[in-house]
């Protein structure tokens, strides 16, 4: 069973084989949360996950997450021999599959999958396939995020881009500002100045941890060239400068 099904338990800090690094499986990935968000790039569309949502990947399918947030919920694979029916359309539709589930669905939901991890633990193989299967059952094919958003999302997180202005990314996408903005804001519940700011959060953490970079310069790549004010949005958002965050105050 060891290779057929996995499991694990998400949490805040963001510890789950779905987020770590880019990655392939020879088995189908899952990943459903209870709190929180996952923004990921899967096959080059990028798919928000939050609250009662559950997403499967079909193997082989590039994996790489780009930011998370409070995450709490339940990640791991199966591949079609554990599974006892493998005819669902969603197996055999080899596409991206992400759903919602609410009220008390979504309860229902949350209290299978905490049931599943104990089952997991204790080997009870018969458990995890039945829970699998009612699972499947549940899911449709479809549902792919608003062609804007998604590609505005994917901008955005483009590697070794500088991140630009709402404005710039509206004009690239041929929508007004103001339609971008309420465009995301509906889909992802952040606003497209949110999501820019998280972006230039996460390359100017990961460029500080180069001591080779000087703080000018991993100014310039976050898209804010001045430094005062580059080091004054920093401390706003982590409480820390950009020197302390580097030496590990």
């Amino acid at each position: 069973m060891k290779n057929q099904f996995t499991m694990h338990e998400l949490n805040e800090k963001g510890y789950t084989s779905f987020i770590p690094k880019p990655l392939k499986r020879p088995a189908y990935v899952y990943c459903f949360l209870l709190t929180g968000e996952v923004l990921a790039e899967i096959e080059g569309q990028n798919i928000l996950v939050g609250p009662g949502q559950f997403v499967l990947v079909p193997p082989e399918k590039s994996i790489d997450v780009k930011y998370f947030n409070g995450c709490q919920g339940f990640d791991g694979s199966f591949t079609l021999e554990f599974v006892k029916d493998a005819s669902y359309s969603v197996l055999r539709a080899n596409t991206l599959i992400q759903q919602s589930f609410w009220f008390e669905d979504a309860v229902f939901m949350g209290a299978l999958f905490k049931r599943m991890y104990t089952a997991n633990e204790d080997k009870d193989k018969n458990f995890l396939q039945s829970a699998l299967d009612l699972i499947l059952g549940q899911l449709r094919p479809g549902g792919k995020v608003a062609a804007v958003s998604e590609r505005f999302l994917q901008l955005v997180f483009e590697r070794d881009k500088v991140p630009l202005s709402v404005a710039e990314y509206a004009e690239i996408l041929g929508v007004t500002p103001n339609y971008l903005n309420k465009t995301v804001k509906n889909r992802t519940r952040r606003t497209a100045i949110d999501w820019i700011e998280i972006a230039r959060l996460n390359i100017a953490k990961k460029l500080l941890k180069d001591p080779t970079i000087s703080i000018a310069d991993i100014s310039a790549r976050t898209g804010l060239p001045d430094q005062s004010y580059f080091s004054r949005f920093f401390k706003k958002k982590t409480g820390q400068t950009p020197s302390d965050f580097r030496n590990g105050r």
